[in-house]
């Protein structure tokens, strides 16, 4: 019975899909789009962003599985725009294309380096009884100056 039950247990953990996040990403543009055609719809899905406006101008992709796949859209009901897509593991490729910006959701943010403000002599290596003298100098000569 116990064999049983490890057996069972090793075919699921050997049938189990492995889980793998893929990137999806954000197509937008300055005109209406419509008519989305994709090639291969098993690796990726491609639909539209509902806005309150209503604009339609934004389309999001969402990569299903690995592979190489491309879609179709048409901007402002005239001209047909096709996007190549490489799903990789650890990557998704998007063919650029003049008019559209294509932006990746799950990258992280940029964190700009920037130094806060910090009162005179912090840091500087000037001794606490200094820092103290120079604050309460610029004190008296604010309220001398003021009233």
């Amino acid at each position: 019975m116990l064999k049983k039950i490890f057996f069972l247990i090793a075919l699921i953990f050997l049938f189990t899909p492995q889980a793998q996040a893929f990137e999806d990403y954000i197509i937008t543009t300055d005109g209406k789009l419509t008519q989305i055609s994709i090639e291969n719809n098993q690796i990726i899905d491609v639909f539209p962003l509902i806005t309150i406006m209503n604009e339609k101008n934004t389309l999001i992709v969402h990569p299903l599985k690995e592979g190489i796949t491309a879609f179709t859209v048409k901007k402002d009901g005239q001209e047909k725009f096709m996007f190549n897509v490489l799903v990789e593991e650890d990557k998704t490729e998007i063919s650029p294309n003049d008019g559209f910006e294509i932006l990746p959701v799950d990258e992280p943010p940029i964190i700009m380096d920037y130094m806060i403000d910090q009162p005179p002599g912090v840091n500087q290596g000037v001794n606490k009884e200094e820092n103290k003298e120079t604050f309460n100098k610029e004190l008296i000569d604010e309220e001398e100056n003021n009233g």
